[in-house]
C-alpha cells in the first residue's frame, strides 16, 4: 500500500483557507452582521501574529476558534450546503502543479489522503469532488444537529497530524518508502520526513532550505 498524503492549505489551495472561505460567504450573499463579528473574533489574533508575537500554528489554531462563530445555529446541513457551494470559488485557487500530482497519483494506484487543519466537512467536498481516498481534518461539533461554536475544536497541527495519520492507517501495511507527501510549511515537517517522497509545494523559507539540504523535490515558487 502507497500513500500520498496532501496539505490542503497553501499547497492543494494556494490560499489560507479562512480568508478563502469569508470570501465565498460574502459572494453568496450570506449575513454580513455574522461575518463581521467573525472578523472581530479574529482580528486580535492577527495582529498578534503580524506582530510576531503568536507562531503560525497558534495564529490558526485561534483563528478557527474565532472563526467558527460564522457557522453558529448551523444545522449540519446548512454547513454541508455552504461547503458545497463555496467549492466553485475554492477550486479556482487550487493550484495546477498539484492537481497534476494528484492525477498522476491516483493514477499509479496509491491511496491519496487530504491532510489539514482545515474542517472535515470541507476537506470532504473537495475529496469527493477530486477522487482522494481520505481525509483527516479537524472535525465541527454538532449537538442535536446544529454546530455548536463554542465548543473547542481539537484543530490539528504539526505533530497532531502525524499522529492521526498513524491513527486513521494501517501502519504496517504501508510502503513509507515508496510513499509521498506533498507540503507548503515547515510544520508539516513530520509528515514529510516518514514518506521516501517528500515534495515541497511553494515551501516557506525554513522548509525550502530542510528541502534544499535533503535533496527533496521542490515544484512551485518559493515564499519568501
Amino acid at each position: 500500500m502507497k500513500l500520498a498524503i496532501f496539505d490542503f492549505d497553501g499547497t492543494l489551495l494556494m490560499s489560507d483557507t479562512l480568508p478563502a472561505l469569508a470570501k465565498e460567504w460574502n459572494n453568496q450573499n450570506r449575513s454580513w452582521i455574522r461575518y463581521i463579528i467573525t472578523y472581530l473574533c479574529v482580528m486580535p489574533w492577527l495582529i498578534l501574529y503580524k506582530m510576531r508575537l503568536l507562531s503560525r500554528e497558534r495564529f490558526r489554531y485561534l483563528a478557527v476558534l474565532g472563526f467558527n462563530n460564522l457557522f453558529r445555529k448551523m444545522s449540519r446541513q446548512e454547513v454541508g450546503d455552504f461547503f458545497e457551494a463555496a467549492y466553485e470559488g475554492l477550486a479556482a485557487d487550487f493550484n495546477p502543479l498539484v492537481l497534476h500530482e494528484l492525477k498522476e497519483s491516483i493514477s499509479h494506484g496509491y491511496c491519496c489522503i487530504l491532510l489539514s487543519g482545515a474542517y472535515t466537512e470541507l476537506l470532504q467536498v473537495v475529496a469527493k469532488k477530486l477522487g482522494f481516498n481520505m481525509v483527516i481534518g479537524t472535525e465541527m461539533v454538532f449537538k442535536d444537529g446544529v454546530f455548536d461554536h463554542r465548543k473547542k475544536l481539537e484543530v490539528i497541527e504539526g505533530e497532531g497530524k502525524l499522529e492521526l495519520v498513524k491513527n486513521s492507517v494501517p501502519w504496517k501495511s504501508v510502503d513509507w518508502s515508496a510513499s509521498r507527501s506533498y507540503g507548503n510549511s515547515y510544520s508539516d515537517l513530520m509528515v514529510m520526513e516518514i514518506v521516501g517522497q517528500p515534495v515541497a509545494v511553494n515551501p516557506d523559507s525554513r522548509l525550502l532550505s530542510h528541502a534544499i539540504n535533503h535533496k527533496w523535490r521542490v515544484i512551485g515558487t518559493a515564499q519568501g
